[in-house]
C-alpha cells in the first residue's frame, strides 16, 4: 500500500478476495441481499487483515485471532439471516441505536 507502484495490484486483488468472501457467503445465506454479502465480505476481510497485523506483531495469540475470526463469521452470518428475513428497525439508524 506505500508502493505506489503496487496500489492498483493491491487493489485488484482486493476486490478479487472480496467478490470471493462474499460468494462464500451466498452460500450459507443465499437469501441475503448482495449488496449485505458485500458489505459482510469488506467487514470480514477487514477484520482478518486487522487480526492478522496484531498476530503478526506479536500481541495477539494465535488461538485468540482464531476465535475472534470464528466470532466475527459467526455474527456476520446472523446478521445476513436477518437481512435476508426483510427490512427490521436494526437495520435503520436512529438516535436512539446509535447510543
Amino acid at each position: 500500500m506505500f508502493e505506489t507502484e503496487l496500489r492498483s495490484e493491491l487493489a485488484l486483488a482486493s476486490v478479487i478476495w472480496i467478490r470471493e468472501v462474499a460468494d462464500q457467503l451466498g452460500e450459507v445465506r443465499p437469501t441475503a441481499p448482495e449488496s449485505a454479502l458485500v458489505a459482510s465480505a469488506e467487514r470480514l476481510t477487514a477484520l482478518l487483515e486487522g487480526l492478522s497485523a496484531r498476530w503478526l506483531c506479536g500481541i495477539l495469540p494465535l488461538p485468540d485471532a482464531r476465535t475472534a475470526m470464528r466470532e466475527g463469521i459467526a455474527v456476520e452470518v446472523a446478521h445476513l439471516a436477518r437481512r435476508a428475513a426483510g427490512p427490521s428497525t436494526e437495520d435503520t439508524p436512529s438516535r436512539t441505536n446509535l447510543d
